[in-house]
């Protein structure tokens, strides 16, 4: 009886250890992805941002991403495909330390005397623009 209790016990403790290093795996992954958001291909993030047409707007990395987490330095936008004297949406990418990010920027240029006209860039959710849109 003795010598059968010992056996199932280095079992027991066998599969406990390999369940233990299975777990601290399936964590270390799992937090591995979550290191660094801005480069999660799987989501996109867009930010948003409104100017007239002529001006120029600054875009500020510390305004869309926090200081403390990123180095704001490191941020790049991509402005070579916009036209600032054409009315229009601009999808601009977000490149961190010269790595593409999965951040957009989207700069309406916007004609400042037809302020008061339907935006087509939300101030808080876009679902809001498209229940307009959709009502007429």
């Amino acid at each position: 009886m003795k010598g059968n209790f010992k056996k199932n016990r280095i079992h027991f403790t066998l599969f406990g250890t390999l369940v233990l290093v299975l777990l601290l795996v399936l964590i270390f992954l799992t937090l591995k992805g979550k290191a660094d958001p801005i480069f999660d291909q799987n989501s996109t993030t867009t930010f948003y941002l409104k100017t007239d047409v002529g001006q120029i707007p600054k875009l500020e990395a510390e305004r869309y991403f926090n200081p403390e987490t990123y180095d704001t330095k490191k941020f790049q936008f991509d402005l070579s495909h916009c036209d600032w004297n054409v009315i229009g949406i601009y999808r601009v990418p977000v490149m961190y330390d010269g790595e593409k990010t999965n951040c957009m920027v989207q700069i309406q240029v916007r004609n400042p005397k037809e302020k008061d006209a339907i935006e087509t860039v939300p101030d808080r959710n876009q679902n809001e623009v498209l229940s307009e849109l959709e009502q007429e």
